[in-house]
């Protein structure tokens, strides 16, 4: 199998600049694989080289495909997006373009980062621990949002036409995510914006129970050591054991309980897909180097065990999203040897601003973590300035993948 080379883009750019066009981008850039989203959460997007819009809101949370039956009776079904009333047509026609290129075809979707079917739903979204609702992102622990993703897994799978399915985003997303006009004012320690971001909902309470935590003492326990924090009070920023220690001893039980959601929501996501295109390669989008509270063992914060996910899928897809060199090449460590080498990594750079400014810039990036690289991908041609491109062709001319070939 060739080293994934791969340029993100959005069905509008393929619908508002041709699909030939953006083959073409994916070529310029000395790339080999198209990575394309086929449900996605929501924004404001400014496109610098779309030749029909400037400003873009997709619909929130809007499938990019023609869903099967369930979608007509099941209680979350997300909306279609009304690009095209034609898609039925546009992923065939699209990989068979690719196909003529020898440049492979991957759907990506951020999961349960979804603000359309979050507000439409707010019974299935994380609830923090003073009962407010989250609704950029649905709780994994919720058995009706478990059957949504499986469902739209099933479907893009059994399309039979993508060499890749790249899950992102089941997981518990942290406090600050980037969500429209969204305004935290105050400093907050790492630990204190952790424990903001937990989830508390009915789903989250029966599982807890069940395994005989104590929901209550915790949720009063991380309530009031946030409100304690945010009133001034002394304090020692807690790392994971002291989190651990939390409630009594409570808290490590929930933290093993919480991991138990998402870790199992991408297991069932990853046979799903297997059972429906044995071909496809399965990889998973890590967020894990960008959370401060770094690693507890092998997990993240966000819930992810990769004791479990590992063995489950083909691919980690490392986000390494820093401007600063030091910090790059400190989480590039860390995430090495927390991931070690028993799975292919395909580093994901984000080539427009903050990150890249410059030529230097990105072939900085690579430089930084192409030692373990089995491949790259760059993010987002839909943003990007096209000069980008000539700036990926020659950073990878300089700083290939270093695993490029014989990883497992």
């Amino acid at each position: 199998m060739k080293p994934p080379l791969g340029l993100y883009a959005y069905p509008w750019d393929i619908i508002d600049e041709g699909a030939e066009v953006v083959l073409d981008a994916v070529e310029r850039a000395g790339l080999n694989t198209l990575y394309l989203t086929t449900w996605y959460h929501s924004g404001m997007f400014f496109l610098p080289h779309n030749p029909r819009r400037r400003t873009y809101f997709p619909t929130p949370g809007a499938l990019y495909y023609r869903p099967g039956a369930w979608h007509r009776s099941h209680k979350l079904a997300p909306p279609i997006s009304d690009l095209t009333d034609n898609w039925q047509d546009f992923w065939p026609t699209l990989a068979d373009a690719a196909r003529r290129r020898d440049v492979s075809l991957t759907a990506w979707m951020p999961v349960l980062h979804n603000s359309g079917v979050g507000t439409a739903h707010p019974e299935v979204v994380v609830e923090n621990p003073w009962g407010d609702r989250i609704t950029h992102t649905l709780c994994p622990s919720n058995g009706q949002v478990g059957d949504l993703v499986l469902s739209v897994m099933e479907d893009i799978a059994s399309m039979g036409v993508f060499d890749r399915i790249l899950i992102e985003s089941i997981e518990y997303l942290p406090l600050r995510h980037g969500h429209h006009h969204e305004v935290i004012g105050v400093p907050l320690d790492a630990d204190i914006e952790f424990l903001s971001s937990l989830c508390f909902c009915p789903a989250c309470m029966r599982r807890l129970t069940d395994a005989g935590v104590d929901f209550h003492a915790v949720r009063a326990w991380v309530r009031q050591t946030v409100d304690d924090a945010l009133a001034g009070k002394a304090r020692e920023p807690m790392g994971w054991a002291e989190l651990e220690a939390g409630a009594d001893g409570a808290f490590g039980s929930y933290l093993k309980v919480r991991g138990a959601g998402p870790t199992d929501l991408i297991v069932e996501a990853a046979a799903t897909i297997r059972r429906n295109d044995r071909k496809a390669t399965i990889a998973c989008l890590d967020f894990g180097p960008l959370y401060p509270l770094g690693p507890h063992g092998r997990c993240w914060q966000n819930g992810n065990d990769l004791d479990r996910i590992i063995p489950a899928i083909d691919e980690l897809h490392p986000t390494f999203y820093f401007t600063d060199p030091d910090t790059l090449t400190a989480r590039v460590e860390t995430y090495s040897d927390v991931v070690g080498d028993g799975i292919r990594q395909v580093p994901a750079i984000r080539a427009i601003l903050p990150q890249t400014n410059s030529p230097t810039g990105l072939a900085d990036q690579l430089a930084a973590t192409k030692a373990r690289a089995s491949g790259f991908t760059f993010y987002n041609y839909s943003f990007m300035a096209l000069d980008t491109l000539e700036w990926i062709r020659d950073g990878l001319a300089s700083h290939p993948p270093a695993q490029a070939e014989g990883r497992p």
